[in-house]
C-alpha cells in the first residue's frame, strides 16, 4: 500500500493505491483519491496518538482488501507531524507475511529474476553510487528485495523517492549506468567516464536506448495506459532529468583515479603489461622532462597529471583526442612507477 502523488488534467492529486497479483503480473489499484491533501485524512487526539478517517477503512473494505495499521502507517508516514513520525521510524516495520504468488521458498535469485535490467542497475546506482557495476543477472542482490511484490507503478514510487537524495552533478551518471550506455563503447578506454566520451554520441545512445525500454514489454508489465508509439510518463521524466543536467568533470577526474588504482591491483595478476608509448614521448604529454619523472613521486605524478587533466578535459575547452593521449601517457608512467 502506498500514496501515489500523480498530475491529472493539469491539477495535482494524491491517490492512496495498491499492489496485486492479477496471476500473470503485478498491477496496481486505486484505493481512495486523497485529493490534494492526504493529511487531511489523519486525525490526532493529543499527545502521539492519531487514527484514519473512516473514508480510508471504508474504501479498504469495500474493495476487499486484506490490511493491518501498519500498512496505513507505512503509507502515510511521509504525511504524519514530524514529531509522531520520528517515534513509528524508530521502530521497525516487521516484514510482509504475506505469501508470495507461487509459493513454497524459492531461491532469493529466482525472486528477483523477474526485475528488469534497468531496475538493477538503477537500485545498483542508488545504494553503491558506481558506474562500472559489471553483471547484475543471475546472482541474488539484498537491496532488490525492496522491489519484489510490486507492480511497476509502486516501483517507481519507491525509486522515485530514493532518486530525490541524488545530487545535480550525479544525475546523468545516474542514467547512463542505468541504460547501460557503456556497451556503445566497448573498445574506448574511458567507457566508465562518461565525462571524456563524445557527448553528442552519448546523447544519441541515451534517446536510442529511451526508446527501446518504451518498446519492452517485460518493463511495462501490467501497466494498462501504456502506447508504445508514445513515450510513457515513467520514462518522460528521464529525459527531462538527462538533458537539464551534465556530467560533472570533477566527479569524472575522482571516478577515473579510483578505476585506476583498481585496475592495478585487480586487472594485471601476472604483472602490468607493456607500455604502449616511451617514456620519453610519455613525459612530453604531461608537459615534465625525464629527470623531472624519475625524481617525482607517485603522488606528485598523480598531482602532475590531475592539473594537466583539468587543463585539458573537453568541458573545459581542450581537445578530445589530446586528452586521451595524455590519460594514456599517465597510466604508462604510473605503471613504471609501480615497478
Amino acid at each position: 500500500m502506498y500514496i501515489r502523488y500523480v498530475r491529472y488534467r493539469g491539477a495535482a492529486r494524491y491517490v492512496l493505491r495498491t499492489s496485486y497479483w492479477d496471476g500473470t503480473c503485478y498491477r496496481c489499484r486505486d484505493i481512495l483519491d486523497l485529493g490534494d491533501d492526504p493529511e487531511a485524512y489523519i486525525v490526532y487526539v493529543g499527545g502521539n496518538g492519531f487514527y484514519f478517517r473512516p473514508e480510508v477503512e471504508e474504501a479498504l473494505a469495500e474493495r476487499g482488501i486484506e490490511w493491518e495499521t501498519e500498512d496505513l502507517e507505512r503509507a502515510f508516514l511521509p504525511y504524519l507531524d514530524p514529531h509522531i513520525r520520528r517515534i513509528i521510524e524508530n521502530f521497525t516495520f516487521s516484514p510482509s507475511r504475506k505469501a508470495r504468488p507461487g509459493g513454497g521458498r524459492r531461491k532469493a535469485a529466482d525472486r528477483q529474476d523477474h526485475l528488469h535490467p534497468f531496475d538493477k542497475r538503477r537500485m545498483h546506482f542508488l545504494r553503491c553510487g558506481r558506474i562500472d557495476m559489471g553483471n547484475l543477472e543471475g546472482r541474488p542482490w539484498k537491496f532488490l528485495n525492496i522491489l519484489l511484490g510490486k507492480s511497476r507503478d509502486e516501483m517507481e514510487h519507491v525509486i522515485e523517492g530514493m532518486e530525490a537524495d541524488l545530487r545535480p552533478h550525479e544525475r546523468r551518471s545516474y542514467l547512463f549506468t542505468a541504460l547501460e550506455l557503456q556497451k556503445y563503447f566497448p573498445h574506448h578506454l574511458l567507457k566508465n567516464n562518461p565525462a571524456a566520451l563524445d557527448p553528442e554520441k552519448v546523447d544519441g545512445c541515451f534517446l536510442e536506448e529511451i526508446c527501446r525500454l518504451n518498446e519492452s514489454r517485460r518493463f511495462f508489465a501490467g501497466v494498462d495506459d501504456h502506447d508504445p508509439r508514445r513515450l510513457h510518463p515513467y520514462l518522460v521524466k528521464y529525459v527531462i532529468m538527462y538533458f537539464d543536467h551534465s556530467f560533472a568533470p570533477g566527479s569524472f577526474l575522482d571516478e577515473m583515479l579510483r578505476d585506476f588504482i583498481w585496475n592495478r591491483q585487480f586487472r594485471f595478476p601476472g604483472g602490468p603489461p607493456k607500455a604502449s608509448m616511451p617514456e620519453k614521448e610519455a613525459c612530453s604529454c604531461l608537459g615534465i622532462s625525464e629527470a623531472e619523472y624519475r625524481a617525482m613521486s607517485p603522488e606528485a605524478l598523480a598531482r602532475c597529471y590531475k592539473r594537466c587533466a583539468k587543463k585539458h578535459h573537453p568541458d573545459a575547452g581542450g581537445d578530445h583526442e589530446t586528452f586521451i593521449r595524455m590519460t594514456e601517457a599517465y597510466e604508462v608512467l604510473a605503471r613504471r612507477k609501480g615497478r
